[in-house]
């Protein structure tokens, strides 16, 4: 369905659908989220400032999928066909949801490249689990 609204002269209808009247809410946090990996990118930003905006971003998307995505999910497989207010069925909506993410989920791992590489040249080290040895295996395991 399109709506009429007229210009600021009050001439010419101008006609809209309600994708281009209204913001998709999943989608519209996904670009909040890309905001986000934006200012991990900012290499005006300290080095951990960034680090710490990635691990928010990426804490943003895991709570994202667990909870919105997981409800279009719900509303997919329950065979739900209501359109939301910008015109999107559920289907559709995750279908955007998982392209959306995607990149952003590929943009949050090029980011990671660079600052664990940006962080080795500042002294600091990020092991992964292979790269110790028994003695700090042990040690972990003692951690309460």
């Amino acid at each position: 369905m399109k709506e009429q609204t007229t210009n600021a002269k009050g001439s010419q209808p101008q006609t809209f659908s309600p994708g281009e009247r209204y913001i998709n809410r999943e989608l519209s946090w996904l670009a909040f989220n890309e905001r986000v990996i934006e200012e991990t990118e900012n290499e005006t930003h300290p080095l951990l400032e960034r680090v710490r905006f990635l691990s928010i971003s990426a804490s943003n998307l895991d709570e994202f999928y667990m909870v919105r995505a997981a409800g279009l999910r719900g509303q997919v497989d329950a065979g739900v066909r209501q359109l939301s207010q910008d015109g999107l069925t559920p289907g559709q909506q995750l279908d955007a949801v998982n392209a959306r993410a995607g990149k952003l989920m590929a943009r949050q791992q090029d980011c990671w490249h660079e600052l664990r590489r940006l962080l080795g040249a500042a002294g600091v080290s990020v092991l992964s689990l292979g790269d110790l040895d028994e003695a700090d295996h042990e040690g972990l395991n003692n951690i309460s």
